[in-house]
């Protein structure tokens, strides 16, 4: 072997060695004594509105907590049991879990159960780290450095005073008194054992709210501690047939923890000094709230929808009344601890009604006509076409539908015509202090919600229109005192903004409540449909990431969100499907026992009968008129002229007769497609068939997908045909599938090169081949 490569195998064995000794020396290193000091409790304590504490003896996390100098006998077994089978013979991390995990991972092509040893766990409590390869690798170094230092006793003490297990307790013994009403000494091995279970999900287990699913995780360790030889036959039945006896809310410090969210956020907002917080909170509703989330999350799993938020605003005060941040604090697989009440995320449709308020206060009316046609913008990165939630174009459409239904591209004519920073400054006066970017920056998407508001902020905004276009601060605090007694004055509720004129919120709120406009996309049973007058809008964010419903009464403004706070995309969770199953019941309980103000007062409107079709008064030849309201004095007084009567016989055509359609060019296309009867058409006569053709795509077309566009990017396919030909496409083999009138779509801009094909009556009539780059 020469020099070189004897100093290259030298060199290798070097790094090699390295990271080894380097760990070692880690292990061997002390353990920090600070690393182990809890420090003192914290003595703000948080209140209610009613003056009952939020969370007893709060702790910098707003918990409760109550430090033990040795974990009790029974709790100590089965905490061994449902954590960590092998505590006492491994030196920290858990090899053999560690590949039985590995295996049945991989079997299952998902992580369907933790390695993670007690130490592992108390070694992430002390030094929280990333969950990443790297911040594993990390942990398991601490846990065997706490492996070396400390016994396993003390390794089980500082575990179990660590633990959060539920109703904001941290640590057995504060869960004991919490969840039974006594200290943990005095637990039986049947509530040793579910207090030890609920480490495994203290919310979703808690036995307040589920008890069947927290008997269930008891009779589980049970049964473990008795197959790892902790406990004999005996022992194991008599603690099965043990009843669960849990403490009166009184005995457990309240029915705390309420609003975990909220009462943090009070906490890091404290000026010095304060020893007291009286917040707004209704403790009643917060609860309800809470329930309710879990409910319906609960029966939303299967659509990967796991996490929600909540917040209710009393209108008149502006006071918060519910702040859910989250399904489960003590959650951290689904970042339970992410507060989405104050969270930034993109809100989807609910910031259309703020852009149609702007438009009615600026010449438009509810019967004013926008064009729901196939729509490219050019836009400072690139064209941009949006596309409606349910792919197809409307044509002609009036304003009061067009909101009510969501449509996205009228919604994007819209916003452009207002222009983006006449937008932006209404959005920003009504309370969306996030949105502080340039107008440029967001473009017309910010009337689709391209750009990230919090869930307050929406339901201050709501809460706006819902006093008539003005803007005022939420109140979160009654009243504030020192440690020495002294009390300090309530935090003011600011200096109230208009953003929108008065009239103009009023029609803007009269079409938010309209259930019949909003049937068409949602149906008459839906999420919004409440037994009182509700103005309400919902929102879903691009690829299903977020959805949200935000609507109000005159008294209460209620806000939503959904999904997941790591961004995983829910399955086809709309805003009325998802956020607006928990929007429904939140309202109906934030309602009960106040007796409903009228919403809108219907005698400051003008009344008219219009054409559906042209937004005019209903002419003659107008198959149905539809009563719409106005504000005084912008009631149109033309009639409707697309509504006419044909008779007309061409030089060698037979004579034709009957109604038809007198429509601008722009929404010829599409009644052609719908199978509607254009005047001109009915004039002439055609000397030949009309070949069916594919409009869109051409062959050869080439598409770029561009990343900076706003949503909305896709291929549009487009067939000239007639409303009654059985027209069907065909993509890349794939099975035909119809495409009903007016025969267009979008397809998913798929990277790579496709083949487009058209059926017409069962016939193949054109293939097309195009690429997207």
């Amino acid at each position: 072997m020469n020099g070189r490569r004897r100093a290259r195998l030298a060199a290798a064995l070097v790094l090699a060695v390295l990271p080894l000794a380097a760990a070692g020396a880690f292990v061997a290193a002390p353990v920090p004594s600070s690393l182990l000091d809890r420090g003192p409790v914290s003595s703000l304590l948080v209140l209610d509105r009613d003056g009952e504490a939020l969370s007893s003896a709060p702790s910098a996390e707003g918990q409760q907590s109550y430090p033990l100098d040795e974990v009790p006998a029974p709790l100590r077994l089965m905490l061994v049991a449902a954590e960590d089978g092998r505590f006492l013979s491994h030196a920290g991390v858990d090899v053999r879990a560690l590949v039985r995990a590995a295996k049945d991972s991989l079997a299952a092509g998902r992580v369907v159960s933790g390695a993670s040893t007690i130490t592992q766990q108390l070694a992430r409590r002390l030094v929280p780290r990333p969950r990443t390869v790297v911040g594993k690798i990390g942990e398991a170094l601490w846990a065997l450095r706490l492996e070396v230092h400390l016994d396993k006793e003390r390794i089980l003490l500082e575990y179990a005073n660590r633990l959060p297990l539920g109703r904001g307790a941290v640590g057995v013994e504060a869960a004991s008194r919490a969840h039974f009403g006594k200290p943990a000494r005095a637990l039986t091995l049947g509530e040793s054992a579910l207090l030890a279970g609920l480490a495994h999900a203290p919310a979703r287990e808690d036995p307040h709210l589920h008890p069947e699913r927290a008997l269930a995780r008891r009779d589980w360790v049970l049964a473990r501690a008795r197959s790892l030889g902790l406990i004999d036959d005996a022992a194991w039945s008599a603690a099965r047939a043990e009843q669960l006896e849990l403490a009166p809310p009184s005995a457990s410090g309240g029915d705390a923890p309420v609003a975990l969210h909220f009462v943090q956020r009070q906490r890091r907002r404290a000026s010095p000094g304060v020893a007291v917080l009286q917040t707004t909170l209704d403790r009643r509703l917060q609860r309800e709230a809470e329930r309710i989330v879990e409910d319906e999350l609960g029966a939303l799993e299967e659509r990967r929808v796991g996490q929600a938020a909540v917040v209710v605003l009393d209108n008149a005060s502006g006071e918060v009344l519910a702040w859910v941040g989250s399904r489960d604090w003590s959650d951290e697989a689904r970042l339970g601890k992410n507060d989405g009440v104050s969270a930034h995320r993109q809100p989807g449709s609910a910031l259309k009604p703020f852009v149609y308020g702007l438009a009615l206060s600026r010449g438009f009316t509810a019967a004013s006509l926008l064009a729901d046609v196939e729509t490219t913008l050019a836009t400072d990165t690139g064209s941009y076409a949006p596309r409606n939630y349910d792919e197809r174009v409307h044509g002609p459409v009036r304003l009061r539908a067009a909101l009510q239904n969501s449509y996205n591209i009228p919604a994007v004519q819209l916003a452009e015509r207002l222009g983006p920073a006449r937008i932006l400054d209404t959005l920003r006066a009504a309370g969306f202090a996030s949105l502080d970017e340039s107008a440029e920056h967001y473009g017309v998407g910010i009337v689709l919600g391209d750009g990230d508001v919090t869930l307050l902020e929406l339901a201050n905004g709501y809460r706006g229109l819902a006093n008539g276009g003005v803007a005022t601060s939420v109140v979160e605090l009654l009243h504030r005192q020192g440690a020495a007694g002294g009390s300090a004055a309530p935090v003011p509720a600011g200096v109230p903004v208009r953003f929108l004129p008065e009239d103009a919120v009023a029609l803007l709120t009269d079409v938010l409540v309209d259930d019949v406009s909003r049937a068409p996309a949602f149906g008459r049973d839906n999420a919004l449909d409440l037994p009182f007058p509700v103005a309400a809008k919902t929102g879903t964010s691009r690829a299903y990431v977020d959805n949200w419903t935000a609507g109000f009464t005159r008294e209460r403004t209620v806000a939503v969100w959904a999904g997941n706070f790591d961004g995983t995309p829910m399955h086809n969770v709309s805003g009325i499907t998802g956020a607006g199953r928990i929007f429904r019941r939140v309202m109906l309980a934030a309602m009960r026992e106040i007796a409903p103000a009228r919403l809108v007062d219907e005698g400051r409107f003008e009344s008219a009968a219009v054409c559906p079709l042209s937004g005019l008064l209903a002419g003659p030849h107008c198959g149905h008129a539809v009563a719409e309201r106005f504000l005084p004095g912008t009631t149109p007084r033309e009639r409707c002229t697309s509504h006419t009567r044909v008779a007309s016989t061409p030089a060698g055509c037979a004579s034709r007769v009957g109604p038809a359609l007198e429509l601008p060019p722009r929404f010829r296309s599409w009644a052609r497609g719908e199978g509607l009867a254009l005047a001109d058409g009915m004039a002439s006569c055609p000397t030949r068939a009309r070949a069916v053709r594919l409009l869109s795509p051409l062959d050869g077309d080439e598409f770029v997908v561009d990343a900076t566009v706003p949503s909305g990017q896709g291929i549009p396919v487009r067939v000239d045909a007639a409303a009654t030909e059985d027209v069907r496409i065909a993509l890349d083999g794939a099975p035909p599938r119809t495409l009903a009138p007016p025969h267009a779509t979008w397809l998913d801009a798929a990277p790579g090169a496709h083949e487009l094909t058209l059926f017409v009556d069962g016939r193949l009539v054109q293939t097309v081949r195009y690429r997207v780059d």
